[in-house]
């Protein structure tokens, strides 16, 4: 991201020489959250909801640990710790509600040995 303090004539000249504003990590972590937010489209379709447990039984945990991780990075960053929230924002929080993701899973009750 682009320095407030940095004068026009600098920024021109980085731009010049192909400077990418956004790091490669920055942009492949982007990617991949992209990349697994399509995954859990699929999922959703298939299912009828975003609720994938855990441990996904069509041989994708992956899909799994992913969405418990989005429930963790939104109660991080609803609490206002950055530093957990990781890449949590404003625009990642629509996405994931515009098809109906619930941030506190619907199966967690289901396992609990209490209930």
């Amino acid at each position: 991201q682009k320095s407030k303090g940095m004068c026009d004539e600098r920024i021109k000249n980085l731009e010049r020489i192909d400077f990418h504003w956004v790091s490669e990590a920055t942009s492949k972590k982007r990617n991949s959250w992209d990349e697994m937010f399509e995954e859990l489209k699929l999922f959703e379709a298939k299912h009828g909801h975003a609720d994938v447990p855990q441990k996904h039984a069509d041989n994708n945990q992956k899909l799994g640990r992913w969405v418990s991780t989005q429930r963790e990075e939104y109660r991080n960053y609803k609490a206002g710790n950055t530093q957990k929230s990781k890449g949590m924002c404003d625009e990642r929080i629509k996405n994931l509600e515009r098809i109906d993701f619930h941030w506190f899973s619907l199966n967690a009750s289901k396992t609990r040995p209490w209930d």
